[in-house]
């Protein structure tokens, strides 16, 4: 006989998304199950993780009010006070300061913040149901049903039946794709490679860029003298420095980089991922939403990746809490009311990141050129500047 339980709010996937999900929801009152294939988090390792995030000051102060910023490891959390960026023979540089800002964000490594947010789960009542795959959704006018099995007893099925399903369960979502919804594919035919670097000299909180055709390097601030670097290139390029030795790659590094913070040592592996932007046709369905790398993937150059899947949640927690009594978290109109509202965020961040990389891939003398004149004058016009830094900080 198959085990059903009953909850207000299923979410597929234990990943930054589907966790801050699950407290957002779980702070409103609401019974919440979190189902993910992988085993729960085990403590967070001393060595430093390759794969980081760069959390805009809105994300943090909503996990703050969370509760699950006061998890965090804050001797592994680094701010950023400015960003200098280069194109060419320009460059510009963006300061907290000047927008009378305390910081533009800070730099976190993802096994901190999975930790916190497992923590914080911890203390509430949330279900969470690990080592499971699923089998298929049942969708009804009443509930939307989702039946798995424990992996190591496989003749146990259990179904859980709920208001509303979210799907965070990547970009490779079960969810999406048992119900069949399409996905907008953009192949930028680039290869992110990412490691972390003690550097020669301080980085004074400063994350620094330099744009090339078809290619950014990002050198992100971490704690202490160190630095994790984010260097999108062209897949071809990529791989041979790939088949370099660690000496060879880091001296390639040091070059490309001027030698901005001097001697560069590696720490830990280096490792790579093909870069694709890959947005859902649809982030609703009956009883359903998608959300983070489920409902879009985006290109690391604008470093809003995981603060876009944050604010899916601050949307959607936001509009339900407003809810009336007669609406259940199921309600059509409700779902619509969240779809419209985080169109226009998906769309935009899906443009700047596909505009910048095309400005920057083109040989084209004259967009060059205006490039480079655009870098002058955002130095000069100290209000325009302003504004940038403001739009960088949200």
């Amino acid at each position: 006989m198959t085990k059903v339980i009953e909850t207000d709010v299923v979410i597929v996937g234990a990943g930054l998304v589907g966790l801050s999900a699950a407290v957002a929801f779980a702070k409103q009152g609401k019974s919440v199950s979190l189902v993910d294939a992988k085993p729960k988090m085990s403590q967070k390792t001393a060595d430093w993780d390759a794969r980081i995030y760069a959390i805009s000051p809105e994300s943090e102060a909503w996990l703050k009010d969370l509760g699950v910023w006061a998890e965090v490891d804050d001797s592994r959390v680094c701010a950023i006070d400015e960003m200098d960026l280069w194109f060419e023979s320009e460059a510009l540089s963006l300061k907290s300061g000047d927008a009378n800002l305390s910081k533009l964000g800070v730099i976190i490594e993802n096994q901190n913040l999975m930790a916190a947010l497992w923590h914080k789960v911890a203390t509430l009542e949330i279900a969470v149901i690990s080592e499971v795959n699923c089998l298929k959704i049942e969708n009804s006018a009443e509930a939307i049903k989702l039946n798995f099995y424990n992996q190591k007893k496989q003749d146990n099925q259990q179904q859980i039946s709920a208001q509303l399903l979210l799907a965070a369960d990547g970009i490779n979502s079960w969810v999406r794709n048992q119900l069949n919804i399409g996905v907008q594919y953009k192949d930028f035919n680039q290869t992110a490679i990412v490691a972390n670097f003690s550097c020669q000299k301080p980085h004074q909180h400063s994350a620094k860029q330099w744009f090339a055709s078809h290619e950014t390097l990002a050198l992100l601030p971490l704690v202490g003298q160190n630095v994790s670097i984010v260097w999108s290139l062209p897949t071809d390029r990529a791989g041979e420095l790939l088949e370099l030795s660690n000496d060879e790659f880091t001296h390639a590094l040091e070059t490309h980089s001027n030698y901005a913070l001097g001697d560069l040592n590696l720490i830990g592996e280096v490792f790579a991922y093909k870069l694709c932007q890959q947005t859902a046709l649809v982030t609703t369905a009956e009883r359903l939403v998608l959300m983070g790398d489920a409902a879009h993937q985006v290109h690391p150059m604008a470093g809003q990746g995981v603060n876009l899947g944050f604010r899916d949640v601050m949307e959607l927690t936001s509009i339900a809490s407003k809810l009336n009594v007669m609406q259940d978290l199921g309600d059509e109109a409700f779902l619509r009311q969240y779809a419209r509202a985080r169109k226009a965020d998906t769309l935009a961040i899906n443009s700047l990141t596909s505009g910048l990389d095309s400005l920057f891939a083109s040989d084209h003398k004259m967009l060059k050129y205006f490039t480079k004149w655009g870098f002058r004058q955002l130095n000069r016009q100290g209000n325009i500047k302003k504004l940038l830094i403001q739009q960088v900080a949200a």
